[in-house]
């Protein structure tokens, strides 16, 4: 059966269930990452069913691959890999991916933690965040004269060049966003950088605060 052979959890709780006096041993799995959805696309894996990968099920599917230990050592190819190279070579490659799997992930701990899924996006966010920031510093440089003389009451101010990414962090709870914040800070951001961030946070929060109190 190719969820056994691939699973190693499957292939010992049916090891475990060999002594049984029924004929056909029944094994139960508890407290599954991404519950049976994520559990019907492992098995499609298993058995060659496609499917598309994506940034909406990809952090459910990285779950269950380390759940139902789908690593190397039982299949080539098998399902940790192939999330693992999905995320490095595409999910993780764009902020919007980055944050949507991080925040997808919040309804997946702990094992989102124990597969460092949680680590790898908020370094992912942190490192696209302050390749933006630099270009669009870069870019601003290259502006008229006019525009120089436009800007220079602000000199001392400028306007941070992450603020049009800013918003989309408000998804993320707060313990998450608190690290989203200290990645940013040992990337080099400063506090004219990291303010504008937290005042978007701090306004979606109080404004779905005041909805509830109403």
């Amino acid at each position: 059966f190719p969820l056994i052979s691939k699973s190693g959890y499957i292939r010992k709780l049916i090891s475990e269930c060999s002594d049984a006096t029924t004929d056909v041993p029944l094994i139960e799995l508890i407290d599954v990452p991404g519950g049976s959805e994520a559990f019907e696309l492992a098995a499609k894996f298993c058995y060659g069913i496609n499917f598309e990968i994506s940034v909406e099920n990809i952090a459910m599917l990285r779950c269950i691959a380390d759940y139902l230990q789908m690593t190397e050592d039982y299949s080539v190819g098998n399902l940790v890999g192939r999330t693992d190279s999905y995320l490095n070579e595409v999910a993780l490659k764009s902020m919007s991916g980055a944050i949507s799997i991080l925040h997808i992930s919040e309804t997946l701990l702990p094992i989102a933690e124990k597969t460092k899924l949680v680590s790898k996006c908020i370094d992912a966010i942190a490192y696209i965040a302050s390749k933006e920031s630099q270009f669009c510093s870069s870019g601003r440089s290259d502006g008229s004269s006019n525009e120089r003389v436009m800007n220079s009451s602000t000199a001392s101010h400028p306007r941070p060049a992450v603020d049009w990414w800013a918003e989309d962090l408000t998804v993320l709870r707060i313990d998450f966003f608190q690290r989203v914040l200290i990645a940013l800070m040992a990337r080099g951001f400063k506090n004219c950088s990291i303010g504008p961030i937290i005042m978007f946070y701090s306004q979606k929060s109080l404004r779905g605060l005041m909805v509830n109190l109403t």
